[in-house]
């Protein structure tokens, strides 16, 4: 008899958004976790009963013969060195190397399943090669690998994150079981079965095989509002020219450069978490005193709250954290609603498969 639970070991694991977001979905139990961070490290043990699990400091350091049993392997590997709001220096970036790590213990273990978190930008860095050496690489290892591009906004939070995931898989019959998600807005959705290196199948609500990340960090203004009291427009970073801002609109407070000065407003939802945490939001003046209304930045609480955490969760972590702690623990971090969406499609995939070898 197959175990009906799907013990997993959480690689990068920051916080934890992966492991709530499985636990939420229901039919997983973590085996172990990889931080290096030891702020994030010290989140992950407040919000998690870690007692008697495997625990690896640094990814490269992970052995895998002293790793306990398990059947997925996931993890958001570092991304910086594949968004394009970094310098984008892909596989020659040492953070870059860490998906190998990655691979290495699936080839070491080969669990049943995979499922890895990154930027958009991965798909076409370096024209896409990169992308396509993480695919040679996972098909070489036996996975059949289904990805798809999910934006945070479809899954239940107020923002608008674009993220890659990746699901691999040994068995062949899981295809099509997890992606794609055609409820959310159009993103593309490519196949590649293992043994069929470069074979694609594209969703019928998908857009492109290849697409170009949002960047996050753009310029912002804080005199939104002109002498008469009237809404003042934000130059948005796209060539669309300029949008107006009102109360209770996201605004992008960043200043990268001073030739840079662009803002980006946002209707109803929060621009992208990023690890410096440069979003605001525009408020009417509460005191009544002033007609132009101000621009303040979003609170520790309210980026953890965009990224699907609760409020007993976040009171955990902004127990022991510092505001900059907190900040980037949130930018840095998965959605933990969208992990859940995903963890609940496979762990049903996994209860049919296991239903059909547990047959007579």
């Amino acid at each position: 008899m197959v175990n009906d639970i799907i013990r997993y070991i959480d690689m990068f694991s920051g916080i934890g958004g992966f492991r709530e977001g499985l636990t939420r979905a229901g039919g997983f139990e973590c085996a172990g976790h990889c931080e290096l961070d030891t702020q994030a490290d010290r989140s992950y043990r407040a919000l998690f009963d870690t007692s008697g699990e495997w625990y690896c400091a640094d990814a490269k350091d992970a052995d895998p013969a002293a790793m306990p049993d398990f059947e997925l392997l996931c993890g958001g590997f570092p991304c910086q060195s594949f968004s394009i709001a970094g310098r984008r220096g892909g596989f020659g970036d040492p953070r870059g190397t860490l998906f190998f790590e990655l691979a290495r213990l699936a080839e070491a273990r080969h669990p049943r399943y995979l499922l890895y978190e990154n930027v958009p930008g991965l798909l076409n860095h370096d024209g896409g090669r990169t992308f396509a050496a993480v695919l040679d690489t996972l098909d070489r290892l036996g996975y059949g690998v289904e990805w798809q591009v999910l934006n945070s906004k479809d899954f239940g939070v107020p923002q608008a994150r674009r993220r890659l995931y990746i699901v691999g898989y040994l068995d062949g019959r899981c295809a099509g079981k997890v992606f794609p998600f055609t409820e959310t807005a159009a993103a593309s959705l490519v196949q590649v079965r293992a043994g069929k290196q470069g074979e694609r199948v594209y969703s019928p609500t998908g857009v492109s095989c290849t697409l170009s990340a949002q960047a996050g960090g753009f310029a912002g203004r804080t005199g939104l509002y002109d002498m008469a009291g009237m809404p003042m427009p934000v130059k948005e970073a796209t060539k669309k020219g300029y949008k107006m801002a009102y109360p209770g609109d996201s605004i992008d407070l960043s200043y990268p450069t001073q030739n840079t000065r662009r803002g980006r407003v946002g209707r109803g939802i929060a621009h992208t978490l990023t690890a410096s945490s440069t979003q605001g939001t525009l408020c009417p003046d509460e005191t009544g005193a002033s007609p132009y209304g101000r621009v303040r930045r979003l609170t520790p609480r309210e980026c953890l709250r965009l990224q699907g955490w609760r409020e007993e969760q976040i009171d955990k972590v902004l127990a022991i954290q510092s505001d900059n702690q907190a900040y980037k623990q949130a930018g840095n971090g998965v959605t933990v609603t969208v992990v859940e969406a995903i963890g609940r499609r496979l762990a049903a995939a996994d209860a049919e498969l296991r239903g059909v070898r547990d047959a007579p």
